[in-house]
């Protein structure tokens, strides 16, 4: 008699499951992924569609600006007066990765204040899509009911 728990075909033989025939049922080896793969440069999530516009927000308070245009060393945010050209408004700022910026291969050292005016040469400023852009809209009651019907294509 096995030791084995279960005595039924396939448990703890290999990961291969045999025929009766004696040829494998399926192929060894990493599964295919089944799921469609995305295309390069299809929207991703809600935000990626490119709903609301483009802006920057600020790391420490979330103030956000629209048309920030050129970033310099010396510009602070307007609410906080904070200083905007930090490691913390990057693109690149990553906690995981080698000193904490993904683009770490082109800088000679390791930034230390990461919340604090920089002369770093790679800095690109975070852009975010605006969400909340059309916040000040009024909308009457109708308004969802529209919604509701243009999305089932109802004619009314």
């Amino acid at each position: 008699m096995s030791d084995r728990k279960y005595k039924h075909q396939g448990y703890q033989d290999g990961g291969s499951f045999k025929k009766s025939g004696g040829g494998d049922s399926r192929p060894s080896g990493p599964r295919p992924d089944s799921r469609p793969q995305r295309m390069e440069g299809a929207p991703r999530g809600r935000t990626a569609g490119g709903f609301g516009p483009e802006a920057f927000k600020c790391n420490q308070c979330g103030q956000i600006r629209q048309n920030l245009g050129e970033l310099t060393t010396e510009e602070t945010c307007l609410r906080c007066g904070k200083d905007l050209h930090t490691c913390g408004n990057c693109r690149f700022f990553d906690t995981t990765t080698l000193w904490e910026c993904r683009e770490s291969a082109n800088i000679p050292a390791r930034v230390p204040g990461k919340h604090t005016r920089n002369e770093c040469t790679v800095f690109s400023p975070k852009i975010i899509r605006d969400l909340a852009a059309d916040k000040g809209k009024t909308l009457s009651p109708d308004d969802a009911r529209k919604a509701f019907d243009a999305l089932f294509n109802k004619k009314g």
